[in-house]
């Protein structure tokens, strides 16, 4: 049985139009086990607006599936799909990532919300050049009833 999660009663849930794209994206990619919307800074209580970074938990074979549904790619949407428990990639999106969780130190605080760190370019000027480490938040999108 595939349904949109709500982490507390009376918090908010994904955008309208984001709860429909999620409802395609799962219709065929059965195997997806959760989804989380990346990229919240830690006071961030619900999704914000585009363009959105979800990560799905899933297998190889839903990543290989996704690349090739190119109806459900969209351009406001980096699509990121965990295929081991730890390795990622890019289904689709502007950038075309892959890493691992453990490098980016993810880690739930509870059933629907994980933190991890960010490595980005720094644009301060006393540290042009270099590269920061941001504490970011993951919330839980979607679960799978497994």
């Amino acid at each position: 049985m595939l349904h949109l999660h709500t982490a507390t009663p009376g918090a908010p849930t994904a955008r309208p139009e984001l709860d429909s794209f999620i409802s395609r994206v799962l219709a065929c990619s059965l195997d997806i086990r959760s989804l989380w919307s990346l990229d919240h800074s830690p006071e961030e209580p619900c999704l914000a607006t585009p363009p959105y970074q979800l990560l799905a938990f899933a297998d190889l074979a839903t990543l290989q599936a996704l690349r090739r549904a190119t109806d459900l790619h969209h351009e406001e949407l980096n699509f990121l799909v965990v295929v081991d428990g730890d390795r990622f990639e890019s289904a689709w999106g502007e950038c075309k990532v892959s890493g691992s969780l453990a490098r980016w130190a993810w880690r739930y605080v509870s059933t629907d919300e994980a933190y991890y760190d960010e490595a980005r370019w720094d644009s301060r000027t006393s540290n042009a050049g270099g590269v920061v480490r941001l504490r970011r938040k993951a919330l839980l999108v979607w679960k799978g009833a497994r």
